[in-house]
């Protein structure tokens, strides 16, 4: 076994699983009402005959020849689970596979999913997390998504690819150690900005040419681990965005059991080479302050997954999560990026507690977040609001609405975006179809509308 510092892994498995690489191997699934597809490839026997052996899950398989590598098999009753793997002629068998066929909501489509039980990534985690979006100068759209599970190690990233505008998604490759993970493209070339595992380390990779491989992961900040409850670094996958002449994005420091999120911003200049750790800094970390809690009617809320925006009175902020029906805004000194932010009181809106992304449209904002109306909505209702002065947003239309449907087993959230033009293109972390609650997602959707 030869020494590896590049990232990028078709597929990673760790090195007591070594053995399976030589395996035929399902990297990707898309189940709906009445079937599924799957994407295979066999790094080592690829071109010897392949069968396809499935049926309903712990029943009587069926067999069939295959040779493509894009896979669709039809005819299935909606609700039922059923289970395949690929076996290759000479014996080499992939791993089993689970699914659960289901509609699909409305103008949506599959990206990937993966069943709640289905112990594949078991090394990473079981659920799909964290989507990221991003066109690179081709018009390739790239997603990516991670993997987590409870009390797992939670730092695989899977990347897919699409060449045709989101109608068919393709397997790209696998990110290792890679969590939480932002994708963008900045001066020609695609970058990932995110962690090496939960609470880890911050740090960035570059892939020149659009996906297919990618660098060896730099450091910019260290962090710890959520294992020591001391806390680490933190981020969702939020966007970077340039003003200013620097390139801004969100980041916090802290965990869940180290009782709080202490938010903070990270930034280089514009002509600087993302890829050198000096060429960031981060903003002092801004500890909570009882005057917030004050402030927000004596409920304390989340400080994390923030949107960084320039508002109408010229200066920039950071809009974070922080309650059912409001916004934490936080004032950034852009003469000084090291300096920490700055309370600034809070925006309404009609939002359940969950990340959001704003988005400058024309002259206004837009908003894709979790409704909080009609009440007993959680994350089962994603919508877009709208707001004139980033102070007061109203609810304009819904994009997936599944208010009828228990708020306990279901979620839309965490939607990744693109804004072209009027053309808003969203990738959903998404939860339905019998999943183990409305936050372990099963399935990443894809999903195009107009603002």
């Amino acid at each position: 076994m030869r020494g590896k510092n590049t990232l990028d892994w078709r597929p990673y498995l760790p090195f007591n699983r070594a053995a399976e690489l030589n395996n035929p191997f399902v990297c990707r699934l898309a189940p709906d009402a009445n079937g599924f597809t799957f994407e295979w490839f066999d790094r080592v026997g690829g071109n010897m005959p392949h069968t396809l052996v499935w049926g309903e899950r712990d029943g009587v398989m069926r067999r069939q020849p295959i040779a493509d590598r894009v896979v669709r098999v039809d005819g299935l009753e909606e609700g039922r689970e059923y289970e395949f793997r690929v076996e290759a002629s000479d014996g080499r068998v992939s791993s089993r596979r689970l699914l659960r066929t289901c509609a699909i909501p409305e103008g949506t489509s599959v990206i990937n999913y993966l069943h709640p039980e289905d112990g594949q990534y078991d090394f990473s985690g079981r659920f799909l997390c964290s989507p990221s979006l991003a066109r690179t100068k081709s018009g390739r759209l790239v997603a990516g998504m991670d993997l987590f599970g409870h009390r797992m190690a939670q730092n695989l990233t899977l990347l897919f690819a699409s060449d045709d505008d989101g109608a068919n998604w393709r397997y790209l490759c696998d990110l290792y150690p890679f969590y939480w993970g932002s994708l963008f493209t900045w001066r020609g070339k695609l970058y990932i900005l995110g962690l090496s595992t939960e609470y880890g380390n911050l740090q960035i990779a570059c892939s020149g040419d659009e996906g297919e491989s990618w660098s060896e992961p730099v450091t910019l900040f260290c962090g710890s681990s959520v294992l020591c409850n001391y806390g680490g670094m933190h981020r969702a996958p939020m966007h970077l965005v340039e003003e200013g002449g620097r390139l801004w994005t969100t980041c916090e420091y802290g965990s869940w059991g180290a009782g709080s999120h202490i938010p903070a911003v990270i930034s280089m200049p514009v002509d600087a080479d993302p890829m050198r750790p000096e060429s960031w800094v981060m903003s002092e970390l801004l500890h909570f302050d009882g005057e917030w809690r004050e402030a927000s009617g004596g409920v304390q809320g989340d400080t994390m997954e923030g949107n960084i925006l320039r508002a109408p009175d010229g200066k920039l902020y950071n809009y974070l999560r922080w309650k059912t029906g409001q916004i934490l805004r936080l004032r950034i000194d852009e003469e000084n990026p090291e300096a920490p932010l700055v309370f600034a009181g809070f925006a309404e809106a009609p939002v359940s507690m969950s990340m959001f992304r704003m988005i400058p449209h024309g002259g206004r904002w837009v908003m894709v977040a979790n409704s909080a109306v009609p009440a007993g909505c959680n994350r089962n209702l994603l919508a877009l609001f709208e707001s004139g002065d980033l102070e007061h947003f109203t609810q304009t239309r819904a994009l997936i609405d599944y208010s009828g449907f228990d708020p306990a087993k279901h979620g839309f959230q965490y939607p990744a975006y693109l804004l072209e033009g009027d053309t808003l293109t969203l990738s959903v972390r998404s939860v339905f179809n019998n999943a183990n609650n409305h936050h372990d997602s099963n399935y990443m959707l894809f999903l195009r509308t107009q603002i």
